[in-house]
This record gives C-alpha cells, structure tokens and sequence, in this order.
C-alpha cells in the first residue's frame, strides 16, 4: 500500500479532529440548552427505552486509517431525532460497530444494496461511503432489542479465516445466489472484541473476556441484528468473518448459535502469510510509531503502557497468548510479514483448539478449489445441504469469472506490482512464532483436522 497516501489520510484526519472538537463543543452547548444531552443521560441510564435511539444525519466521515471501525467520532454529525430501538430493523439498516457502551448502524438508502460483494467486496466498504444517516442507541437497547428479534430462522453459514485464502471468493459464491445473503466482513463484531482488549491492556485484570456473561451477551445479540432480515428475502445467510475477529468467532458462534453450518478457509502457510503481508504492507502507520517508540529506550520508559495497533488486531483474545506476544522480547519482531505470520498461526491454532473440543466446523483449503472448482463447490453445498443445480453452477462459474477484490485497493492489478522479498533471517523469526502456535515450520505444507476433500 503506498505509504504517501496513508499520511495524507492521517494528516487529513488529524485536522478533521481539530475541527469535529470545535465542532462537538458546540454542539453539546446546543444539546444541554435544548434538552437533547438530557435525554441522551437517561437513555444510558437505562430509562426510556422506546426512544433510546438516536438519529443522526451524516454530513462527513474520517477515520483516519484504511482498517478501521467507525465510531461515533469519525462522523460529523447532527441529531435529527430519538425514535424507538426498533426502527433498526428496517431493511435497509445494517449494525456497523458494537462497544461496550453503544451500538451504532449505518442507514443507507432505501435503494442501496450494501451486501452486493460483487460491487463491494467487503460490508465495511459499502457502509461508510453510502451511510446518510446514523442510528445510535445504548448497548442495553441493543441487547433488549436483540433479545426481542431472537435466533434467526435462516439457515446460516459462519466462514472463518485468516485472510487471503479465498474467503471473499467464497462470499461471490453466496451472493450469486437469488436466496442468499452474503455479509462480507462486517466490522461489529471486531470492533468488540478490540473495544475488550484494549480494556484488558488497561486494566491488567489477567481475565478472558470471551468467557464472560457480559461479553457473550452482547456478542449473541450483535450477530442476532447482523443476520436480521433485510430487503432481500433470503433462506441463507453466509456471513464470512472479519479475519481479524475469526479466533474469537470460531469460539462463540459454535457455542451460541449451535445451529449454524462453520467453515474455516485456509491456505498453505508460505502462500498466505506472503499473501496476507502484500495486502497489509504500510496500512497500520498508527501501530508503526507505537512500534518505534517501543523500540526506543528513552521513549518506552515515557510511553510505557503504549501497544502497536497492527500487533492489537491480528492477536488473539487468550491472555496467555497476548502476555507472550506484549512481551517487550517479542513486540520488538513485530512488522508486516511476521504480523502476518501471528494472524495465520493464532486463527490456525484456534481452529484446531475448537475441533479438539467436538465443536461442529469443518475446514476447507483454497489449494482444493484451485485444483477443481466444480467438484469444491458441489463438495461445500453438500455439507450445507445445498443442491447444486445447473442454474447455480452457471451462476457460481459467473461469480468466479471476475477478481473477487476488484473495487478495491487490493484488486489483482495493484497486488502484482507489490513484492514481499522473504529473508532467511525472517523465516527464522516466523518458525519462532510458528512454534510457539505448535504449528509447521515455514514453507512446510500444512492439512488441518477436519478437512473437506472431493
């Protein structure tokens, strides 16, 4: 990714900041003189549920960062009115990103079709730059209205990943289908669980948050509005996880939604850590100052408790895993490539932890659908107890006849001009990691448990 562009973004997002505190003053001024901000407290409170929503009109957005999710002040924008919890579950609002504290939705137009992969391949995507409109409520009301809406009745297929194995092809797949809904990556669920972890760096309090009722309470009532029903009348929904959240979704989706069908996409371990290095290449310049402060003496003794975001994302939820990675010895390897080899290597080793529990996923290899995609794909409908008709198989071959990441910076004409040169001293510290996830050493072919083959 190049590098000038991503400190054009963050200069540009440091002024917006500059301007939205200016802005949000006033705005609360205006807020507390005509009786908004108290309404606002008694929400969080936990009062007046029926109008705990808040809508908002969006006039600009900035994040400051390609991989980002969106949070109340990445927008600038103005109240427009409190309306009832339900008014999420129109068809053409989507949950965007869960805290703690609130759970906010995009709203797009009433004609817009964000889970069209084919033109956005990833949900994140389409949200941000077609969102008119905010809907922000309390997590209390989000979990109310969670717990109102139920499981849904749709049959769901959950695909994890660790990102680069043909996961987003899969999302094509799905999406081709008249009776699908394919939510590609949705940026919820990972907003949560960083929203966690970072607590947990800040409180040191050693525990697992995953295990914890609270968590798992808000995680089974996001993924309840995540799957609602939506503008298109669908009997599946395929919802292929953030690679970033997979470790954590391979443990809770199997344990609270037992019903739905889990696949987890991999890769040989050279290919998709190369792979997954090419596409990240300079889009966490955040986590490379953190990095360089770490590595400087006098800065970490000022900056003690400061911890790269690259590092925060692609680690797991285990606190025995983030207190060997955040260990000063093995935060100063972290870059690109060996970033990479983590996400491989911690969503691998989850894997194979939830398997050795009897949880019901299977895996399937992008190597397999490579060699044969007819015979992959009547492999994968027949596990999900799909019929592969003539009429699908022609809609399939469609899906896959185009670059499953055009639109996007990591199209197939971008990524051929990027070059990721492995050294042996890099294959060292990757063999290092890869040890540490009790997994093959580098280049070595890799067949996980439970693998589909035709």
């Amino acid at each position: 990714m190049a590098l000038w562009f991503m400190n054009v973004m963050l200069f540009c997002h440091c002024i917006y900041l500059v301007i939205y505190s200016l802005f949000r003053c006033c705005q609360l001024v205006s807020w507390w003189l005509t009786g908004v901000q108290s309404h606002l407290k008694s929400c969080w409170n936990g009062e007046n549920y029926e109008s705990s929503a808040q809508l908002l009109k969006i006039w600009f957005h900035s994040s400051g960062r390609l991989l980002n999710f969106s949070l109340r002040h990445h927008f600038l924008s103005t109240h427009v009115n409190f309306v009832h919890p339900t008014y999420a579950l129109q068809k053409h609002i989507t949950l965007m990103t869960v805290t703690d504290k609130e759970a906010i939705f995009s709203i797009q137009g009433e004609c817009d079709d964000v889970f069209n992969v084919r033109k956005w391949p990833f949900l994140f995507l389409a949200q941000l730059p077609i969102a008119k409109h905010l809907l922000i409520m309390p997590i209390s009301s989000m979990i109310k209205l969670g717990e109102e809406l139920g499981d849904p009745q749709a049959k769901v297929i959950w695909i994890y990943h660790a990102g680069r194995c043909g996961s987003t092809a899969m999302s094509q797949v799905f999406n081709s289908l008249p009776d699908a809904v394919s939510i590609s990556e949705p940026n919820c669920l990972l907003s949560l669980d960083m929203t966690f972890k970072e607590t947990y760096f800040k409180e040191k309090n050693g525990s697992a948050w995953i295990t914890s009722d609270e968590y798992q309470q808000i995680y089974r009532n996001a993924v309840r509005l995540l799957v609602k029903p939506y503008k298109r009348d669908a009997n599946i929904f395929a919802v292929k996880s953030h690679g970033y959240a997979s470790k954590t979704d391979l443990h809770l989706i199997p344990k609270l939604f037992p019903q739905f069908i889990g696949i987890f996409m991999y890769r040989n371990m050279k290919e998709q850590v190369i792979s997954i290095t090419r596409v990240t290449q300079g889009i966490f310049l955040h986590g490379e100052c953190a990095l360089a402060a770490i590595k400087n003496p006098i800065l970490s003794l000022l900056f003690p408790n400061v911890h790269p975001s690259s590092l925060l994302h692609c680690s797991c939820s285990e606190p025995r895993h983030l207190e060997w990675l955040f260990k000063r010895e093995n935060i100063i390897k972290s870059c690109d490539f060996i970033n990479a080899v983590i996400q491989f290597a911690g969503t691998c080793f989850h894997y194979k932890d939830v398997v050795a529990k009897g949880l019901p996923v299977v895996a399937v290899k992008y190597e397999h659908l490579q060699e044969n995609q007819t015979k992959f794909f009547e492999m994968i409908f027949k596990h999900v107890g799909l019929e592969m008709t003539s009429e699908r198989r022609k809609l399939i071959d469609y899906a896959l006849s185009e670059d499953s990441q055009k639109g996007t910076p990591v199209n197939k004409k971008t990524m051929a001009s990027v070059q990721t040169n492995v050294t042996q001293t890099m294959i060292d510290e990757a063999n290092y990691f890869l040890r540490y996830y009790d997994l093959p050493d580098w280049g070595k072919d890799i067949l996980l448990p439970k693998t589909l083959e035709y």
